[in-house]
């Protein structure tokens, strides 16, 4: 009788230190959990990660390539298919930046396919679509001029109508970034990459900590799984005794 009242103080013992180690785990599981339940409402794929120790974690590094035009009071940069104005991320269908020129009311951004107008603030005002476009530059009295396919272009009436441009024209051409304006540019993209959702996803499984982490995530798999039946042993112990199937110790 003894031996059997030995088994079940195990067994307690056993239940209660493996609710204790699975705790941290289990509340990491939870919190996350819930929190990916609602990634919609609270915008987890929206909010990205600003943390640099996170970002090194990850190996996320800023980029070294930028390919930048000079306007008359600003700069439009390219970088791993994002276009900015200055420092500010402008949100165009197009990501390859061909140059760029500036008039006294707005600016004009060559893509491939397509001339993106903004403000002289860099709020994008519209984007037209023109096929095959190479290079874009300025005319007589501001003219916007553009040499794509079709040949050589120039609107001056705001991108409304195009007509055959023959006189001089000073082209964009790259020029190389500021450094102030660079190193801006490469920390706002390195923070724009990695969506606090991918994180909560990597914590919920320990991918997050590498192999090491998804083997302690499952590790704790397996002593829920005894959790749940040691628990339910014991109460099925009480149940029972209560029908004098097992003695008192």
């Amino acid at each position: 009788m003894k031996k059997k009242n030995r088994v079940w103080r195990y067994l307690y013992k056993l239940h209660r230190y493996i609710g204790l180690l699975s705790a941290v785990v289990l509340l990491m599981l939870a919190i996350t959990g819930i929190a990916l339940n609602h990634t919609e409402g609270l915008q987890l794929d929206r909010q990205m990660i600003q943390s640099r120790v996170i970002l090194d974690w990850y190996g996320i590094e800023s980029p070294n390539r930028l390919k930048s035009f000079s306007t008359t009071n600003h700069w439009l940069s390219e970088v791993e298919q994002q276009v900015y104005f200055d420092q500010k991320l402008l949100n165009t269908d197009e990501h390859i930046l061909l140059g760029a020129v500036e008039t006294d009311e707005f600016i004009v951004a060559a893509m491939q396919n397509s001339l993106v107008l903004l403000s002289v603030e860099g709020e994008i005002i519209e984007q037209s679509s023109i096929s095959g476009i190479e290079k874009i530059g300025l005319g007589e009295q501001q003219k916007i001029v553009i040499k794509s396919s079709t040949g050589v272009m120039s609107s001056g009436d705001g991108l409304l109508s195009w007509h055959p441009h023959k006189k001089i024209v000073k082209w964009s051409e790259a020029s190389q970034t500021p450094d102030t304006i660079r190193q801006r540019i490469q920390n706002k993209f390195r923070s724009s990459i990695l969506p606090l959702e991918r994180v909560l996803l990597d914590l919920h499984s320990g991918r997050l900590f590498g192999n090491i982490g998804v083997i302690i995530v499952d590790i704790t798999g397996v002593l829920l799984i005894i959790l749940a039946l040691s628990g339910c042993t014991i109460w099925l112990k009480h149940k029972l005794r209560s029908f004098h199937f097992f003695p008192k110790p």
